[in-house]
């Protein structure tokens, strides 16, 4: 009985470690965040546009350089560290 307990209490901290984790992930301000729904891409957590043109979006931080290419790219949105594109998405490069 008490192994059965034991074996449970381990299965259910080890989920719990899992969702910390991916907690921690995702609210890790540090990354570059790219969000892609339909024709919408969310840009999050930079803190630079080091180029915008119809067809391609780079942004950086302190750690690396993200590229979202694609077809007929309209800023909608921007704020400190976050925008909005609307557009045909092709492609993502972490660099």
């Amino acid at each position: 009985m008490k192994n059965s307990i034991r074996a449970r209490n381990r299965e259910v901290g080890g989920s719990t470690m899992r969702l910390l984790a991916e907690m921690e992930y995702d609210l890790d301000f540090r990354r570059i965040r790219v969000t892609a729904v339909e024709n919408y891409v969310i840009v999050e957590s930079f803190k630079e546009i080091t180029m915008i043109t119809q067809t391609a979006v780079t942004v950086k931080n302190d750690r690396r350089y993200v590229t979202v290419v694609g077809e007929n790219f309209v800023l909608r949105e921007i704020s400190e560290g976050r925008m909005v594109v609307e557009g045909t998405l092709q492609r993502i490069e972490f660099l």
